[in-house]
C-alpha cells in the first residue's frame, strides 16, 4: 500500500484534497506519477452539481485526463520506468471512483497508456481526452471539405470542435452569447460571432443560408431546438440532395427533446458522438504534439490541486474561465 493524493468529490458543490491508498501493483500494470490532469466541465460541473446520472456514491474522485510518469511497472509490463504517458486515471483507489484522473499517482493496466512524443508538454497533454472527444464527433459526423459548419457553443469542447472541423477544409463558423468566448476564438484565428438576435439569424445572415453541420456543444437541452434552426433547409425533390446534419457533442444530464416538425422538414440527420475510442486518443496526443490542434489558450487556471475548491468555483461563476489543470508537480513522493 502506498499513499496519495487526489481531488475528491465529497458532496454536491462540496470539492477537497483527499488521501488515498493505493494497493500493489498487479502483473501487467504500471504506477504512474502525475504531472498534470485536466478538468472536463461539462461533465465534471454536472457531476459536482449531482446532477450525473448512474453516478457513484459521494465522496469520490472525478476527472479522465491525466499525464505523468511511470514510476514503477509490473511484471509483463511492457512500459519502462520513465515513460512519458497520458492516462484517463487510476482503476484502484481506497476512495469511489467516478473515473479518478485527479490524483496525484495512479495505477493503470499498460494497454491503456498512450506514450509520449517528445517535447509534448505535459500540461497539454492532459487535455488529449477533451481534443478526443470533439475529434470523435468530427469523424463521426464526416464532413465535406464544401461543407458550411456552424459550431454553438464556445466552451472547450466547442472550441476545440471547431478547430478539427476547420483541418478538414470545411468553413466553420463558431457562434456564442459570451463575447470573452467569442474573442478567444477570433485570437486563435477562428471566425466567430456573438449570437445577434437568434443563433438561426447569425448563422444565416453569416453563410447566407442555412448551416451543412451544426455542432451543438453547449449541453443546454433548450438551446437544441435553435440549433436544429441554423440547419439550411434543403431542396425538395432533388434525390441527390441530401438534408443538414446535427452533431449533439455536448455532455447533457439526462433527457432532452427534439422539435419534430422542423428536424421532419430538414431531413435532419443527428449524430451523437459516444465518447472516444483508443483510436481518437492516440490522435488528439499527436495532434497537440506536432500543433495541429492548439490547447495552451484553453487553459484558463493551472495550480496546485490543493486549490481545487477555487479552480471549480472559477468554472462554476466566471464565464471567462474555459478550463482547468491541477499540477501535481509538488506531490511526487
Amino acid at each position: 500500500m502506498r499513499k496519495a493524493s487526489a481531488v475528491t468529490f465529497t458532496d454536491v458543490g462540496q470539492v477537497e484534497l483527499a488521501s488515498f491508498d493505493l494497493p500493489d501493483l498487479r502483473p501487467g500494470e504500471l504506477l504512474i506519477r502525475t504531472d498534470a490532469s485536466a478538468v472536463s466541465p461539462g461533465t465534471e460541473m454536472r457531476c459536482l452539481a449531482g446532477r450525473q446520472a448512474d453516478s457513484v456514491a459521494f465522496p469520490y474522485i472525478p476527472g479522465y485526463s491525466m499525464a505523468g510518469v511511470v514510476e514503477a511497472v509490473s511484471p509483463g509490463c511492457p512500459n519502462a520506468v520513465g515513460d512519458r504517458v497520458f492516462a484517463s486515471g487510476t482503476r484502484y483507489a481506497s476512495i469511489n471512483l467516478q473515473w479518478g484522473g485527479h490524483v496525484s499517482h495512479a495505477i493503470t493496466s499498460s494497454d491503456s497508456v498512450v506514450l509520449l512524443p517528445n517535447g509534448c508538454a505535459s500540461h497539454l497533454a492532459a487535455m488529449a481526452k477533451l481534443v478526443a472527444i470533439a475529434l470523435r464527433g468530427v469523424r463521426v459526423c464526416k464532413p465535406k471539405p464544401s461543407d458550411l459548419v456552424a459550431v454553438v457553443g464556445l466552451g472547450p469542447i466547442g472550441m476545440l470542435s471547431a478547430r478539427l472541423y476547420r483541418t478538414t477544409g470545411a468553413k466553420v463558423l463558431s457562434v456564442d452569447q459570451e463575447a470573452s468566448r467569442v474573442e478567444l476564438a477570433r485570437a486563435a484565428g477562428m471566425e466567430a460571432l456573438l449570437v445577434d438576435g437568434t443563433i438561426e439569424e447569425t448563422v444565416f445572415n453569416y453563410f447566407g443560408q442555412g448551416a451543412d453541420v451544426v455542432v451543438d456543444a453547449t449541453g443546454i437541452p433548450e438551446v437544441l431546438p435553435f440549433s436544429i434552426a441554423a440547419a439550411r433547409q434543403p431542396a425538395w425533390g432533388n434525390p441527390d440532395v441530401n438534408g443538414p446534419k446535427l452533431v449533439i457533442q455536448g455532455s447533457y444530464p439526462n433527457l432532452f427533446t427534439i422539435p419534430y416538425p422542423d428536424a421532419f422538414r430538414k431531413e435532419l440527420t443527428i449524430l451523437m458522438p459516444r465518447d472516444t475510442t483508443p483510436n481518437e486518443v492516440r490522435d488528439a496526443v499527436m495532434m497537440i504534439a506536432d500543433g495541429t490542434c492548439r490547447v495552451d489558450d484553453l487553459i484558463s487556471w493551472f495550480g496546485d490541486p490543493g486549490e481545487c475548491a477555487k479552480a471549480y468555483g472559477l468554472l462554476k461563476n466566471d464565464r471567462t474561465t474555459m478550463t482547468a489543470g491541477f499540477d501535481w508537480s509538488n506531490y511526487a513522493s
